[in-house]
């Protein structure tokens, strides 16, 4: 039994000697190049965002609109990263340029095929900053998003916008370049419509006195461009409408004084905002 246990000792303390005649310095050499690849990054990217901020204080001295500035900087910045890691990588001999090559041709079609949304994100933050439809403190409306305000950042996927109620919107690139977008261009007044429906046997020359009364009474309304006017004949109601232009911070308030006043006056005067319904006859 001793002799069996000390050659089996021998033949295991002859593999471990041969491993690490044979092996051991291969495996400490991977192991040095990997921090030496770890220790190559911090440093570069460190040296990156030190750059970056100088670059960007210049272009903000100079007058550069700061949303392209920032968007094409960090462009620039992550494809120096990636493209120094590959460097990096093969280089110290860590993974051989082919495997490298291979692995970015398999994953390119994977990732591109589970990344369709955010890459048209990109692509559309590319446009945006080349074709300009807006710039940073431009008032817009996204009718289909049903989201308006004033632009702060175009970022790499997404739009941040700051609405009337203070609330930080972050839109899609996509949805703002395959949609239509109302561009105010920093304008301080956009035009208010409310629309309020009266029965068919109300007389409309004096509801429209009533409404024209009340836009001319309400404040922070612009002279011209007021107007008062029937929208619509719908199936159980004529539809009155009024204009007038307004700032554009104040949009939302006088839309919701202007409504609460058209309701109580309405009232007061004995006109009444009809249901919607429909007249059946029963042919016996």
């Amino acid at each position: 039994m001793n002799k069996l246990y000390n050659h089996l000792l021998a033949n295991n303390t002859g593999t471990i000697e041969d491993f690490l005649k044979n092996k051991g310095s291969g495996v400490l050499d991977y192991i040095i190049k990997i921090a030496i690849a770890i220790i190559l990054f911090y440093i570069l990217r460190t040296i990156l965002k030190k750059l970056s901020t100088r670059i960007l204080k210049r272009l903000d001295k100079r007058g550069v609109d700061e949303i392209a500035s920032r968007f094409i900087i960090n462009i620039i910045r992550y494809g120096i990263i990636i493209f120094a890691i590959f460097t990096i990588i093969t280089q110290l001999n860590i993974v051989k340029e082919a495997s490298i090559a291979a692995l970015v041709a398999s994953a390119g079609v994977g990732i591109s095929l589970a990344m369709q949304g955010a890459l048209s994100n990109f692509a559309g933050g590319v446009l945006l900053l080349v074709l300009k439809p807006f710039k940073k403190g431009d008032y817009i409306i996204i009718p289909n998003a049903n989201v308006e305000g004033t632009v702060e950042e175009i970022q790499t996927y997404y739009t941040t916008i700051r609405t009337i109620l203070d609330e930080t919107v972050k839109i899609p690139n996509s949805q703002l370049t395959n949609n239509s977008v109302i561009n105010k261009q920093g304008n301080e007044t956009r035009a208010l419509i409310v629309k309020v429906s009266v029965k068919y046997d109300t007389d409309i020359n004096n509801a429209k006195e009533i409404l024209r009364k009340i836009i001319d009474d309400q404040e922070d309304t612009l002279d011209s461009g007021k107007d008062v006017f029937v929208e619509e004949l719908g199936d159980s109601a004529v539809v009155l409408g009024i204009m007038c232009m307004v700032p554009v911070l104040k949009y939302n308030s006088i839309r919701r004084t202007l409504n609460e006043k058209i309701i109580l006056e309405f009232k007061k005067q004995g006109i009444s905002i009809p249901y919607n319904q429909m007249d059946v006859h029963i042919i016996s």
